[in-house]
């Protein structure tokens, strides 16, 4: 077991309203456990690795705040907003409390984990965090101008990883001091439930950094997806947006409205997605007529490199959806909530049903 520790010095950056932190790096720290080779920190987190740190306490930062506290890491969030960081510390509590309420985990597990949820808008709360996991909005100048403060004060082995959804990796590399340390780890929603997590190596992403996000995913209840290589969007956006465009290429023609479209996605691949990716799926119904029908379909269906019409309208009309009511449908208070309860009812409940038919 080989152990790789630097200690640095604790410093206060403070770039484009975020505060950046230090913190201490291990990257190849191995033991055996029930045959299997895990990271260290996946059976020790809290005495041998330290807390994790997240930038950003949106509706991501939040989600795996919960996944990370419920599977025994400690964790300290940075927000430079003090509403963000309130929000942060009720949905961690209720998301946790659910969590107990259906016997996921244990009272001894919970009992105080308050105590494993630091929060704080300066890097002193955070200088012993070994590794980054950055959840800030999508722009590409703020993560570069967030990471090129970072690595003013953390050491040459902390791990940084993003949770963009489609910015490549490699274009997060460029021009920082030390880019191998940098990876993609795109998370889904709620984190604490899905075992969906993509790893994404750049062009100068380290092996070892790779090999440790994927162990630290496993250590998280996930079932890591390793890219091969970087590209924008990754895997799965890249098959969600190619849907999408078609779907607003269908309403935009007057084919459907929004709520048939909809109805025919849930009824068909809705039915069929959580057993099957398209490949099994064509396994299942016969290869050769997915071929014939690709002849004349693929040169009819949408290839606009433009964001659809419907989209602009809609975030030109300030819509959120169920976040300020303001969607495709329309939404009360109420309602929005209880879009967001069955979602996660939903979701628990496609996790039994995984758990019945795994291959």
């Amino acid at each position: 077991m080989s152990a790789l520790l630097e200690q640095e010095q604790g410093l206060r950056v403070q770039q484009s309203g975020w505060f950046i932190y230090a913190n201490r790096g291990m990257l190849d720290t191995d033991c055996i456990v029930t045959a299997r080779r895990i990271p260290l920190f996946a059976v020790m987190p809290d005495r041998e690795r330290g807390p994790v740190g997240l930038v950003g306490l949106g509706l991501m930062g939040r989600g795996i705040a919960t996944c990370l506290i419920a599977h025994g890491y400690s964790v300290v969030g940075v927000d430079p907003g003090a509403g963000p960081r309130k929000k942060a510390t009720t949905h961690v509590a209720g998301a946790l409390h659910d969590l107990r309420a259906r016997k996921r985990l244990s009272a001894a597990s919970l009992r105080g984990w308050e105590s494993r949820f630091q929060l704080g808008a300066s890097v002193e709360a955070l200088k012993n965090c070994w590794l980054v996991l950055e959840c800030i909005p999508e722009d590409l100048q703020s993560k570069r101008t967030l990471y090129k403060a970072l690595e003013q004060v953390v050491s040459a082995r902390t791990i940084i990883a993003s949770n963009t959804s489609s910015l490549p990796i490699t274009l997060l590399q460029q021009g920082q001091i030390h880019p191998r340390r940098f990876v993609g780890m795109h998370w889904g929603e709620p984190a604490q439930i899905l075992h969906y997590l993509e790893i994404i190596p750049g062009k100068q992403t380290s092996p070892a950094v790779l090999r440790a996000a994927e162990r630290f995913g496993l250590s998280c209840g996930k079932e890591p997806t390793i890219l091969k290589q970087d590209i924008r969007g990754f895997l799965s956006n890249r098959l969600m947006y190619a849907m999408i465009r078609e779907a607003c290429h269908l309403v935009e023609c007057g084919i459907a409205d929004i709520e048939t479209v909809d109805r025919s996605f849930r009824n068909d691949i809705g039915w069929w997605a959580t057993l099957a990716g398209p490949f099994r799926w064509m396994d299942l119904t016969g290869i050769p007529a997915y071929a014939a029908v690709m002849e004349g379909l693929l040169p009819e269906l949408s290839n606009s490199t433009d964001v659809p019409d419907l989209m602009r309208k809609m975030t030109k009309s300030n819509a959120h959806g169920i976040q300020n009511q303001r969607g495709f449908y329309n939404y009360t208070r109420k309602s929005a909530q209880e879009w967001e309860r069955r979602w996660v009812e939903f979701t628990y409940d496609i996790e039994q049903v995984v758990k019945r038919h795994q291959a």
